[in-house]
């Protein structure tokens, strides 16, 4: 979890609070306090809440759950009469480009670590290690406008920051440590991203490094901010939590104009997201009978409004996204503090789910076993699914625009995932014995099946079928008291011949066997592996 260092002496000045009075508040806005120490006291945020990357974020909401502001902070931005041109040569290396000035800069040596810190948690959140996103500061004054987003070669020069001479682009690729560090963001790339201003003055060098002619330090008093993206949307939502930022910092906003081969447009834009203020669902959600003005009283606490029956979402709440979210905002506005119990009217003990206790029974048994216990995600990637076992992939249930390759279709199966989880600890001591209990999914008519299943799987130099088929007998006998049956079949992740398929009284449970040596290989790994994978749910059943 990302973490900020609160200066009391400064926060209290920001919030209008003593010391005792932060300490107390912090974690009813949302915020771990980590540790407390005489002057400062750090805190953990969560990554949903990136607006909360310095003590400027806090204490904006701080000041709203205290009554000092509260309501729609307004950041009314002018244009800046400054322009970026961007070169269409960039469109398949780092395509889209959003900018914004911040002028009456009064920054201390405080102001600036936090808004490095606030840089480096956008990169290495938002921004996927700069991947997605990466985030330009640049002392204005030292800039001559219009600009250049545009494509270099590999010879081009120019003096990276903190650096005291002239090199190429692949040479700060190749020997600067933050060119190592993340040129993989460029990898395959013929051309480089470079902004530059009229007189040819290199601003950034996206996403590697700034130029040293632009550094930010205390002197700066007008500053340029560029975020350059993959995503237009990201980019957008990066530089709204920078500027309004900023503005928090005492700065005025202005606005730039960018112009791309097919169009232009202005950023930032800093205009609210209007939601559906369902009352009723705010209502319900919290089981509590709240009246309209408490309601809207509560959100303007959360620095949010309602207008016309919709909420008004400042733009740098990135994490608000269903009209759920709009009933958490009331609850935090309200108070979780002045939530008082409400005990059922049912006299009926509560008792554990019947089903629940016997997924905890099968993950018992298998720890009991000798077994280390497994979490992998439900969410993985479809070469682990199918092409590593030689599958056919038409029936996979696949997410549509996921965010990430790694976690774009919904397993089918244990094994795979279990497979990918070794891939991970080759180099740990054989042998390794793993287990999971978790849940799968398939498609049937009308509709996504879900089960939950047992997956097992053994790898050191002599695993085998029959040590498989022990676990999987003794699991059987355990959970169901009852014996297993094991005859020859045939299964998508076994060998021919080392494979069987595993029944309880009648019914088909699963398959047991040795992983074949293709998926071996195409896992990376060394050892002969063994498993099986049982439906717990149908196991469930038989014993009803």
């Amino acid at each position: 979890m990302p973490v900020v260092r609160i200066d009391f002496p400064r926060f209290s000045k920001m919030v209008g609070a003593e010391r005792e009075k932060i300490i107390d508040r912090l974690p009813y806005v949302g915020l771990d306090i980590e540790s407390v120490e005489r002057n400062s006291v750090r805190v953990e945020y969560s990554p949903n809440r990136p607006d909360f990357g310095t003590d400027f974020g806090i204490a904006r909401a701080m000041k709203g759950l205290l009554g000092k502001e509260t309501g729609l902070p307004k950041f009314p931005a002018k244009p800046s009469g400054i322009s970026v041109t961007v070169d269409r040569r960039l469109s398949g290396v780092r395509p889209f480009i959003a900018c914004a000035t911040a002028t009456g800069l009064r920054l201390d040596d405080e102001d600036v670590r936090q808004l490095i810190s606030l840089q480096e948690d956008l990169h290495n959140g938002l921004g996927r290690k700069r991947r997605a996103v990466a985030i330009g500061l640049h002392d204005m004054d030292a800039i001559k406008p219009p600009l250049s987003y545009k494509a270099v070669g590999p010879s081009f020069r120019f003096r990276p920051l903190d650096s005291k001479r002239e090199v190429t682009v692949v040479s700060i690729l190749k020997d600067l440590p933050e060119g190592r560090a993340y040129r993989g963001a460029l990898s395959g790339a013929r051309v480089y991203p470079v902004i530059v201003d009229s007189k040819g003055t290199v601003l950034s060098f996206p996403p590697i490094i700034n130029g040293a002619a632009t550094r930010v330090t205390t002197k700066t008093r007008s500053m340029f901010i560029d975020v350059t993206s993959m995503d237009g949307r990201a980019g957008d939502d990066v530089l709204a939590i920078v500027s309004t930022t900023l503005a928090e910092a005492g700065s005025r906003l202005g606005t730039v104009h960018v112009k791309y081969t097919d169009g232009s447009r202005v950023t930032p834009d800093l205009a609210p997201t209007k939601m559906r203020a369902d009352l009723g669902l705010v209502k319900s959600t919290l089981g509590m009978n709240l009246t309209t003005k408490e309601i809207i009283s509560s959100l303007r606490k959360s620095r949010l409004d309602v207008k016309g029956g919709r909420a008004l979402v400042p733009r740098y709440r990135i994490d608000i996204l269903h009209p759920v979210d709009i009933a958490e905002e009331v609850a935090l506005g309200y108070g979780f503090d002045r939530l008082k119990p409400d005990y059922p009217a049912s006299r009926q003990p509560g008792a554990f789910n019947d089903f629940e206790n016997f997924l905890d029974s099968a993950s018992t048994v298998m720890a009991e076993s000798g077994m280390i216990e497994m979490m992998t995600f439900e969410l993985t990637d479809a070469p682990s699914l199918y092409s590593k076992f030689s599958r056919p992939s038409s029936e996979r249930l696949a997410v549509m625009d996921p965010k990430s390759i790694d976690h774009s279709v919904l397993r089918d199966n244990l094994l795979p995932t279990l497979m990918a989880s070794l891939s991970g600890n080759v180099k740990s001591d054989y042998p390794q014995r793993v287990y999971e209990v978790g849940r799968v999914y398939g498609r049937e008519k009308g509709g996504v099946s879900e089960s939950w299943q047992l997956g097992c799987l053994i790898a050191h130099a002599q695993a085998s079928f029959s040590e498989a088929k022990m676990y999987v007998e003794s699991a059987c006998r355990l959970l169901s008291g009852k014996e297993a049956n094991a005859h020859e079949s045939t299964h998508w992740a076994f060998s021919p011949g080392r494979c069987a398929e595993v029944s309880v009284a009648g019914s088909h449970l699963g398959h047991v066997g040795e992983v074949k040596p293709e998926s071996i290989e195409a896992f990376g790994l060394g050892v002969p592996v063994s498993g099986f994978e049982l439906n717990l749910s149908k196991l469930f059943e038989l014993l009803k």
